[in-house]
């Protein structure tokens, strides 16, 4: 009989996705422990009416911000430069703009890297759409070089912490912010794995967790292949892969 793995997700994740867990023996329970709002549309489209006909260079560093801004550009070809980490955020901006010129990054650090290799990045009309909980480091990084940067916040993540009484096998994490909100009630009173999406993630987990596992891409379906891979369902995935 195939062992079975309880984990927690801090996070919905796809019936599909759920259902291919449970074939490979892993029951996962999704519990959400913040909650994201997208700014009025009003108020974002009157940012938009203002830069929408410009080519800028547009940022965005959450799947949040995608979903909150690009929806109401609707069918037009946009003329922007966008920058966006890799995985989720960068297939949302695809989704909604094919042909947009598009440079990633796996994570913040390296995307203000790529932005500061830029020859004319000081000339460059730079737009960062964010939520209210954003990190420091790609703003700071960007500010250094000296370059201007405008903020727009559109959308809200508000922290909806519970205490979870039920020992997992392991905790999956897909923000920093759902690692501030989880930890703000819970402790882990024995030693269990907490796998991250990314490396900002797994920053905020060092404060809690002594073992973290990162995903190779910042993606759902790879965050379950290293779990599965760490339970030696598996093949270990190749490091980048």
């Amino acid at each position: 009989m195939t062992a079975r793995f309880r984990l927690l997700f801090t996070r919905e994740i796809h019936r599909d996705l759920l259902a291919e867990a449970r074939q490979k023996g892993f029951d996962i329970c999704c519990e959400s422990f913040i909650e994201t709002r997208p700014v009025e549309p009003s108020l974002i489209a009157g940012y938009l009416h203002e830069i929408l006909p410009r080519p800028i260079h547009a940022i965005f560093t959450s799947a949040h911000a995608v979903e909150a801004v690009l929806p109401l550009v609707g069918k037009e070809k946009l003329s922007w430069t966008v920058f966006s980490l890799d995985g989720e955020t960068r297939a949302a901006v695809l989704r909604y703009q094919p042909e947009i010129h598009l440079i990633t990054a796996p994570n913040a650090a390296l995307l203000a890297e790529q932005i500061i290799s830029l020859p004319s990045h000081r000339q460059a009309e730079w737009y960062f759409f964010c939520g209210n909980r954003r990190l420091d480091i790609l703003p700071q990084r960007l500010s250094q070089q000296g370059i201007s940067l405008r903020e727009i916040e559109v959308y809200d993540t508000r922290l909806t912490p519970k205490r979870i009484a039920t020992i997992y096998d392991g905790y999956a994490f897909f923000s920093p912010s759902s690692v501030e909100s989880f930890f703000s009630l819970n402790r882990l009173t024995e030693p269990r794995p907490c796998f991250a999406i990314g490396e900002t993630t797994a920053q905020a987990l060092e404060h809690y967790a002594s073992q973290v596992i990162v995903s190779p891409k910042p993606q759902t379906v790879f965050l379950l292949q290293t779990i599965y891979a760490y339970f030696g369902v598996e093949p270990r995935l190749p490091s980048g892969n």
